[in-house]
Parts: structure tokens; sequence; C-alpha cells
């Protein structure tokens, strides 16, 4: 038989031969009964702590911050070296705005549960 030993406090799980530990075979890996319980299911994944939400949500502001510096720069040199067209213009301001909103999520309410991620500045059509 084959199952899973999940932790108590609902924080991982991983796989077992069986559910007791067997005299016969003192190979087979089954879960510690002081700090696990046996499944046979697959569990749920765990509940991320709040440590691990925010470092994700950390992450993917910085890799949104580094996309908007990769738009920002040309449309930058452009404006600095007076050949910006009225579109450029304005895409640097959103994106401007945008990179400002992306490094502001911290400040929201809800952080880090609950982030009202900035939409990704659009192209204008002329």
């Amino acid at each position: 038989m084959t199952g899973y030993a999940v932790r108590i406090d609902g924080q991982g799980w991983r796989a077992v031969d069986c559910e007791f530990a067997d005299p016969d075979d003192p190979l087979k890996i089954y879960p510690d009964p002081k700090t696990e319980t046996y499944s046979e299911t697959l569990p749920p994944a765990p509940i991320p702590c709040a440590a691990e939400v925010s470092a994700t949500a950390l992450a993917n502001r910085d890799v949104l911050l580094g996309k908007a510096s990769l738009r920002i720069s040309p449309l930058q040199d452009a404006v600095d070296l007076d050949t910006a067209s009225a579109i450029d213009i304005v895409l640097l301001k959103a994106w401007k705005q945008y990179r400002v909103a992306v490094n502001r999520i911290t400040e929201q309410p809800g952080y880090p549960d609950s982030i009202e991620w900035p939409e990704e500045p659009t192209t204008p059509t002329t």
C-alpha cells in the first residue's frame, strides 16, 4: 500500500510505503505518529505562510519592475535625444506611472494577501 504522511500543521506531506511501522520490513517508510497523519489520497497543496506569500508578491513585483524599466529606457532615450514621437511621450509617462504603482503594492491595505496589480500600459491608437 502506498499513501501519504501529512503534517499535522498542514504545511506539507510526503509519500510513504504504509500507514504503520512494519516489523517485518524496517526499510519501509511510514508516518511519524507524533507529527503526521496517514492519508491514502493525495493531500491538497500546503497553505503558504505569510512570509511565503509576501516573498512571492515581492518576487512578482520585481519581475514587473524589470519589465517596466526595459520599456522605459528606450522611450526615455528618445525624449533625451529629442527624437520622441507624441506616442513615445505618452507611453513614457504611462510606463513610469505603472512602475510607480507596481512599486507601491506593499502600501495596499490587503497586502500581501490581496493585491490589486496595476495593468500594463498599452500602445495608444492613432
